[in-house]
């Protein structure tokens, strides 16, 4: 099953129930206004305020926030808040349950969840989900997913899931999988998989599977297979390595398959490919097509040859009858 496939559902479920609200103040459907009454203990909305004042600033303290419009404080909540769609919260933001709000600029801590139906702007931690609809920039902390719908700046970091369908710049981290569906300018890094769809300026890194689904400038590694379309820099895969294309070092502990490879290529059992360009060092070399460089292994094998073979077997198909099948050493006669 594709990585991306595998955590979704995971970051459903855990996000279902706290993104309700979120998706709540989307609701075209009208509601009644709320109540806004409160114990204020202040001025000119500057002081400590115990209830659901619509605008404060200093302490304040609600069960419930019901279409609050802005704090700059601290804002502390019990209980599961209703629809806040304009609501700005500037400061400290505690939810025993999970602080909603519009923007978050600041920090937010929540025992279940931290929801943004706008963006995060600054440090979120939550025992379950931490989402934000737009955008995440600072710190996002969350027990079994981090999501920044629209893109990440800065680092995510989840026990099971982090997902960003926009672009990352910055460093997510995933006891599961790391998912980036736009650009990556930074580092991936998932302890079963980590996924990039778009174009990947950094590092990739898991101990299962790791794929790049565009192209990468940096370094790409998994504990057991790597999955990508253009890899540049250094890759690596303790089992197999496939894709369109690899340049660079690329090593595989028992094979690669790229259509091609440039530089250095090193591989436990089998290196096929449909051009190579460089040097490769692998039990057996195959290379169905131009080889430009060297293969070192115990068998050799190309269709065209541009270079030398060395080994215990070395054919080279195109070379005259008597000269295709050499030991030791093979070129082009």
């Amino acid at each position: 099953m594709h990585p991306r496939l595998a955590a979704l559902p995971l970051a459903l479920l855990a996000a279902c129930a706290l993104a309700t609200p979120a998706r709540a103040q989307a609701d075209t459907v009208p509601e009644p206004p709320a109540s806004h009454r409160a114990l204020n203990l202040g001025a000119d909305g500057v002081g400590i305020s115990i209830g659901n004042s619509r605008q404060w600033t200093g302490l304040r303290l609600n069960a419930s926030d019901h279409q609050v419009r802005q704090v700059n404080g601290v804002n502390l909540t019990v209980w599961k808040p209703r629809r806040n769609p304009q609501f700005e919260m500037n400061g400290v933001a505690v939810g025993l349950l999970a602080p909603v709000a519009q923007r978050i600029n600041g920090a937010a801590l929540g025992g279940l969840g931290v929801v943004a139906t706008d963006q995060i702007n600054g440090v979120a931690a939550a025992g379950l989900v931490t989402l934000a609809r737009q955008h995440l920039r600072g710190v996002g902390l969350g027990g079994i997913a981090v999501v920044g719908d629209h893109g990440i700046d800065g680092v995510a970091s989840a026990g099971l899931v982090v997902l960003s369908e926009g672009d990352v710049r910055g460093i997510t981290s995933a006891g599961l999988v790391s998912i980036v569906e736009g650009r990556h300018t930074g580092a991936s890094l998932g302890l079963i998989a980590a996924y990039t769809d778009g174009v990947l300026n950094g590092a990739s890194l898991s101990l299962g599977a790791t794929a790049v689904k565009g192209e990468s400038h940096g370094l790409v590694a998994g504990g057991l297979v790597v999955v990508g379309h253009r890899l540049n820099g250094v890759q690596g895969a303790g089992l197999a390595l496939l894709a369109d294309s690899v340049s660079g070092v690329t090593v595989g502990g028992l094979g690669i398959d790229a259509d091609r490879v440039r530089g250095l290529a090193l591989a436990g059992a089998r290196m096929h490919t449909s051009a190579l360009q460089g040097l490769s060092v692998s039990a057996w070399n195959d290379v169905r097509g131009p080889q430009r460089g060297i293969t070192i292994g115990l068998f050799n094998y190309a269709r065209e040859l541009h270079g030398v073979q060395v080994g215990v077997l070395n054919y080279v198909r195109g070379n005259p009858k008597g000269l295709r099948l050499l030991p030791v050493f093979n070129t082009s006669f």
